[in-house]
Formats: structure tokens, sequence, C-alpha cells
């Protein structure tokens, strides 16, 4: 019997390629104040396609993008990559769905939470503007611990926490090693969600998809 639903947050419960675009546009008006559109809009391009939908070392990610901008006078590679982890979490997209989703399967006595990969203060800003928390019974962030996804520990934890056992867990999530494959080797069930960069990817036959978050209610 399932006892808890749990959720990756980015491009599962949160439109993150979404909230990547309004970052970027905010990002190019603060550090490139007075470019035209166009050379706005290239630049934003260049944030999108580098960013490997957030899965780089950002100072590493913001040292290729000063070398494509030929950007004299940027600030350290350091102050830019903190500038994202305090600020991205500001521009959260939820799905439409999300909300009653958590809802539904709270009145159905399923408790609900986020796990999720991330700096600590990036990852909980992302949670406080979400809307979403008084509809989670946990919140687990990488950040806080000394482990992440895909490791068995972090999922294995948050069912301690729920006084669950992992096989009593539905884990959904977009990514088909942290997500997936880390919640199928610590006894979750997994449902992969195809959305943002990794969407068609990497799909497979034994773990249900869905294209909507809503859909994960079929499944309980």
């Amino acid at each position: 019997m399932i006892k808890a639903v749990l959720f990756d947050f980015d491009e599962t419960l949160q439109d993150r390629t979404a909230a990547f675009d309004k970052y970027a546009d905010a990002f190019i008006d603060e550090f490139f104040p007075g470019i035209s559109d166009c050379e706005k809009q290239k630049r934003i391009n260049d944030m999108i396609k580098t960013g490997n939908g957030g899965y780089v070392v950002r100072t590493h990610w913001f040292a290729e993008l000063i070398k494509l901008w030929n950007w004299s006078n940027a600030p350290s590679v350091q102050t830019l990559a903190n500038h994202y982890d305090d600020n991205f979490g500001f521009f959260t997209v939820v799905f439409d769905d999300a909300a009653p989703l958590l809802k539904e399967l709270r009145s159905r006595g399923i408790k609900t939470g986020v796990i999720t990969n991330g700096p600590s203060v990036l990852q909980h800003t992302k949670m406080e503007n979400s809307g979403l928390l008084p509809y989670c019974d946990i919140v687990v962030v990488s950040g806080d611990l000394s482990f992440a996804k895909p490791q068995p520990e972090i999922f294995e934890y948050t069912a301690e926490k729920l006084a669950l056992q992992t096989n009593e867990c539905i884990y959904v999530g977009d990514h088909t090693v942290n997500d997936i494959e880390g919640a199928l080797s610590s006894g979750m069930k997994a449902i992969r969600m195809n959305w943002g960069w990794f969407k068609n990817k990497n799909l497979r036959q034994d773990v249900p998809v869905i294209n909507k978050i809503y859909d994960v209610i079929k499944y309980v």
C-alpha cells in the first residue's frame, strides 16, 4: 500500500524551463542594461543553450559565458554563481496542477513531500516561493545533508523521517538517473515526469511515464 508520494522539484512540480527564462531575462537586465532587444534575446538563448538544464558547475558555466560574450568587466565567476543561488528561487513557476495534486493526495491520507538536489539557500527559496509548503509533510534538500540523489541514502532518510518503509513510497521525477534510478535503488517505486531538458530521453518500460503532474493520481 502506498503511504507517501514524494517529488523532485525542478521539471516535476516546477516548470524550471519557464522559471529559468524569467531569471535569465532579469539577469540580462541587471548586468547589461541598455543593450538592444536582439542582443538581449541572443544572450538569454546563450544562457539556455549552455546551461544544460541546470546540470552544470556554475562557476564553469559563468566562465564560459564571460568568454562567449567577451565580458571584459565581468564580476568574478563566484559572485555570479552566488547571484544565481541567491536569486533564481524568486522566479519559481509551479505547474498549475501541482497544488491540486498535493491537496488530493493528502485528502486520501497519503503523505507528500519533496526531495531535491541543490544548494540549501537556492532550493529552500524555491520552495518558499512555490506556494506548496502547506501541502508538504517534508522537504529534503541535499544541500542540508551529506548525501544527494541518486544515492539511496537520501530516499531512505526521507522515508525514515516519515516513519515509513521505502517500499511504501512513490517518487516522481524527471531525471533518469538522479530520480528514477536513485528511487528504485532505495526500494521506492518511481514515476517518470517527461518534461524539460530530459524529455523523451532514456525512457524505460518498467517505470510509468507521465506528461502532466496530476497524472500521478492514476498510480496511487
